[in-house]
C-alpha cells in the first residue's frame, strides 16, 4: 500500500499470515535515511509491481522510482509526477522490462513529457519532445509490423518501441484489452471496444458495449471500466461494466476463436498482482512480465500455484 504523489512518498510492505496483518517494512521519502529525500515527488497517480532486477522478488515501480523488495530505494531519476505508466517487456530486444510513461511537469521531465527508461535502474531509454502537463499514455502492440510493442499518448503520435514515429495519427489511450485471436491488442476506450488497423491508421470499432447492456464507466472522463482481466476461459480477457443504475455488475467476455494456445495470463505472477493495483488511483491495463505481441516467443511455463 503506498501513498504520495506530489511530495511525500511512501510504501509499506505486509505479510499476512495465520489471519494475521504484520508490517514488514515501511519506506518514507521523509525519513532519516540517506537518499530517501531524492524519492519526494517520484510517484505516479497508480503503481506497478514486478521482478525488474530478476531476483525471485517484486519491485514496486513508481513511475519515475522504483522501490526494491527489501524496502529500500532501488532508483529515483527525477523526472517528477504522471497520470499513467506501463511496466512490461515493452523492447524484446534489451534485457528486461522498460516502463513508458507520461510526465506533468516541464520543470521536472524536461525536454520529454513521454519517455521509455529502463525498469531495473531508470535510466531513460528514448523519449518525445512535449510542452506542458502530458495527461496519458498507453502502451500495446497493435502493429505486428515492428517488433515490440507500440507506445503512444496524448502528445505526438504513434511510435514503435525503438522510438521511430510510425503514425502521425493515434488511437485511443484510455485502457487495453486482449479479446479477438490474434496476439494484437484491442483498445477499450469507455464502453466501446476498436482495433487499430495499421494499414489505414485508424480505428475500427469492433464492439459497442453500452448497446448490449445498459452500462456506464467509471472515474468521470477517463469512463474506466471496473476490471479488466483474465479471468474466464483462455487467455483472453474480459471487461467488467457496472449497471447505469448500480445494481449489479455485467461481464462481457469475447466468443471468437483463437489459435493461439498458452497459459492463462492469470498464470503469471506479474499480470496476477496487476489485476489487484489496477484499480489503484488512475486505473491502468493490467501487462505480464514478459513480451506478449505477434512475433512473441514461446512464454516461460509459469512457476506458480494456487492454493
Amino acid at each position: 500500500m503506498g501513498r504520495g504523489y506530489y511530495t511525500r512518498l511512501v510504501r509499506s510492505a505486509w505479510d499476512w499470515r495465520n489471519g494475521q496483518l504484520t508490517r514488514r517494512w515501511t519506506f518514507d521519502s521523509s525519513s532519516s535515511t540517506e537518499g530517501n529525500n531524492k524519492y519526494a515527488g517520484q510517484g505516479n497517480h497508480q503503481m506497478s509491481v514486478g521482478d525488474v532486477d530478476e531476483d525471485g522478488k517484486d519491485e514496486i515501480c513508481n513511475g519515475a522510482s522504483a522501490i526494491d523488495d527489501n524496502g529500500m530505494g532501488l532508483y529515483a531519476n527525477g523526472k517528477g509526477h504522471g497520470d499513467a505508466l506501463h511496466m512490461t517487456d515493452i523492447d524484446p530486444d534489451r534485457p528486461g522490462q522498460e516502463v513508458w510513461q507520461c510526465f506533468e511537469d516541464p520543470k521536472s521531465y524536461g525536454n520529454y513529457g513521454l519517455g521509455l527508461h529502463d525498469a531495473k535502474t531508470g535510466q531513460p531509454i528514448w523519449g518525445i519532445p512535449t510542452t506542458g502537463d502530458v495527461a496519458r499514455a498507453m502502451a500495446a502492440d497493435i502493429d505486428p509490423r515492428h517488433k515490440g510493442l507500440e507506445v503512444w499518448g496524448s502528445s505526438g503520435g504513434l511510435y514503435n518501441a525503438k522510438g521511430l514515429q510510425i503514425s502521425a495519427n493515434r488511437p485511443s489511450f484510455n485502457f487495453g484489452i486482449w479479446w479477438d485471436g490474434d496476439l494484437s491488442r484491442e483498445l477499450l476506450d469507455g464502453t466501446v471496444l476498436d482495433k487499430w488497423d495499421y494499414t489505414k491508421n485508424a480505428s475500427t470499432r469492433l464492439v459497442t458495449f453500452y448497446q448490449r447492456a445498459s452500462i456506464s464507466g467509471n472515474n468521470g472522463s477517463k469512463k474506466n471500466a471496473g476490471l479488466v482481466a483474465d479471468l474466464l476461459g483462455d487467455w483472453r480477457e474480459e471487461v467488467i461494466y457496472r449497471s447505469s443504475d448500480n445494481s449489479k455488475l455485467i461481464l462481457f467476455t469475447t466468443v471468437i476463436p483463437t489459435s493461439t494456445r498458452m497459459y492463462t495470463l492469470m498464470h503469471d505472477p506479474q499480470y496476477r498482482v496487476s489485476v489487484a493495483w489496477q484499480n489503484s488511483a488512475y486505473n491502468q491495463p493490467p501487462h505480464p512480465g514478459f513480451y506478449l505481441g505477434t512475433d512473441m516467443s514461446k512464454p516461460p511455463q509459469p512457476n506458480i500455484y494456487l492454493v
